[in-house]
């Protein structure tokens, strides 16, 4: 019965969620709400502890949601680079899932040659968790580029919730990265800003813990264009897939829609 009350509640808050006319609209909404969602420190504690729960009561397993794509960039790379340990960028990689599901094979070398990136609230809380530590979170991806030659790209439905998704792609692109894997895209023929509520309970990794209620979560939120991003990197890559594998990115079903993203450079690099 409580379940059904809160579906219900749910629907109903939606309903009086005003429309914005850009993604700043949006995000200052939101800021009003709970700090900007992916900047809440709450949120980002409870991400964490969400995850440690779950490896312990599962010997450390982690299946991500989406590693079936990072897994056949990485077995593409590994066909022309044998034995040598990708560098990844997993861009907007939560709580490190990819990663620590990666060490099961790479063994800890991955957690050297890889990077997540995130907010900084999510960076900071990183250090506190023993889980965690070992990995390389950083806010600042241009630092991470500078500093590394990056084999990979990754990214798992994190570019609708910043302000210039293209300016980010941009950049990947004269850093001449030579795999580029978007997926759990939320594309729109008619991209627009919106604000988004979920709750508690259906962020991060594992079973809610019910110590911390089950508050609304607001985001800043948008929809993306399909043709822009294929016009990034259409002059220097080849687009190796374009089909809707994994659908769970979706945000407004009846406006959105999904499809997967892999780019390769067109270049020795890997061919």
């Amino acid at each position: 019965m409580k379940k059904i009350y809160e579906r219900i509640k749910h629907k109903l808050i939606l309903k009086t969620i005003p429309k914005v006319k850009n993604f700043k609209e949006a995000y200052s909404y939101c800021n009003k709400k709970n700090t900007l969602g992916y900047e809440f420190d709450f949120l980002c504690r409870y991400r964490f502890e969400k995850l440690e729960k779950y490896i312990k009561n599962n010997k450390g397993l982690i299946i991500p949601q989406s590693i079936d794509l990072l897994l056949y960039c990485i077995a593409y790379f590994l066909k022309e680079n044998k034995g040598i340990t990708p560098k990844i960028v997993d861009y907007g990689g939560a709580c490190g899932e990819n990663i620590l599901f990666l060490k099961s094979i790479f063994g800890n070398d991955i957690l050297k040659s890889s990077f997540v990136i995130e907010t900084k609230a999510q960076a900071n809380e990183s250090n506190k968790w023993n889980y965690s530590k070992k990995i390389n979170f950083s806010n600042d991806l241009k630092k991470v580029l500078d500093e590394n030659k990056i084999d990979i790209f990754f990214s798992s439905c994190s570019l609708n919730y910043i302000e210039n998704p293209y300016k980010i792609l941009s950049m990947i692109k004269n850093y001449k990265i030579p795999m580029i894997c978007l997926t759990r895209n939320n594309f729109s023929k008619e991209p627009k800003s919106f604000i988004q509520a979920s709750n508690l309970a259906d962020n991060g990794f594992g079973e809610h813990i019910k110590e911390y209620g089950n508050p609304k979560i607001w985001y800043p939120c948008q929809s993306l264009n399909e043709t822009k991003i294929k016009k990034i990197f259409d002059s220097e890559y080849k687009l190796m897939l374009n089909a809707s594998i994994n659908k769970t990115g979706i945000i407004k079903k009846n406006e959105s829609y999904a499809k997967d993203l892999i780019f390769n450079i067109k270049s020795k690099y890997i061919s």
